[in-house]
């Protein structure tokens, strides 16, 4: 089994947020300008998180100092893609900030590149974990889960900061859309566990998931309760209070460091012996 790796933990879920408000401003902007006052917001929180992941990411590392020495395998490197896509990301939200303060600019341009900058980022992130050695992740589950994150947490952050700027049509919008990521996510565990039993050490990783009670507690907390706040409240047709949406997102949020914790402690990996 691994171990917590909070620095990772930190860095993942807060730059997938990041990314994933960058995302949702261009989704919406693309359907409707959205106001500055937004925009300015969103850039804004999504830099603070990103500067905040990219410092986190630093303690995994045994010497900070050297890390540039990290992006000098770009041909055989994910990390060193990763470290590449969040560099070049960063710069476009730094252009986008200046957007913000200074509309003169093509801004859903700027948005589109840094979106898809980032979303490069998330997957060459994922694909770090993509190894032979460890069954349960080698497959294509890191990269969807970690676009959901993206997705799932970086729309309910614009709904919170949105507030009154948002129209009702795209605070529902991003609310339906938040709704679809936790379907979406149940249906992709579901699957995903059924498909890595078929070796000795998937079934280890599925048996140690299903028997932890932290699993429970985020698929309680992350999954279950926040489908139903959601499923009740887009029913209703009725504007969310603030207080439910804090709620949502609050349990969302834990629910996915719970889960990104998960995904490190239970993958079991396969022993190799040498012989002599």
């Amino acid at each position: 089994m691994g171990t917590w790796e909070w620095p990772l933990i930190v860095f993942t879920v807060l730059s997938q947020i990041s990314i994933g408000i960058i995302v949702g401003l261009l989704g919406l902007d693309r359907r409707n300008r959205l106001k500055e006052k937004l925009f300015k917001q969103g850039v804004v929180v999504s830099g603070i998180l990103l500067m905040i992941a990219l410092l986190a990411s630093l303690f995994h590392l045994g010497h900070p100092e050297a890390a540039y020495r990290a992006i000098t395998h770009l041909d055989s490197s994910w990390l060193s893609r990763e470290i590449l896509f969040f560099i070049l990301t960063f710069v476009g939200w730094l252009y986008l900030l200046r957007l913000s303060f200074h509309p003169t600019g093509k801004r859903r341009s700027s948005l589109l590149i840094t979106s898809v900058l980032g979303l490069l980022g998330i997957i060459s992130s994922a694909m770090i974990y993509v190894l032979p050695r460890v069954p349960a992740w080698n497959n294509v589950a890191p990269v969807f889960f970690f676009i959901l994150t993206a997705g799932l947490l970086g729309a309910l952050a614009l709904v919170i900061l949105g507030g009154q700027e948002l129209q009702s049509e795209q605070k529902k919008s991003l609310l339906n859309w938040s709704l679809g990521c936790i379907i979406v996510s149940i249906f992709m565990f579901v699957l995903y566990a059924s498909l890595i039993k078929v070796n000795a050490q998937g079934a280890a990783t599925v048996q140690f998931l299903l028997s932890s009670p932290l699993f429970w507690l985020r698929a309680g907390l992350g999954w279950l309760v926040p489908l139903i706040l959601l499923l009740t409240g887009l029913k209703s047709q009725k504007v969310f209070a603030a207080n439910t949406l804090y709620l949502v997102f609050a349990l969302v949020g834990v629910g996915e460091i719970l889960g990104r914790a998960l995904f490190y402690v239970s993958a079991v990996g396969i022993h190799i012996s040498a012989l002599f």
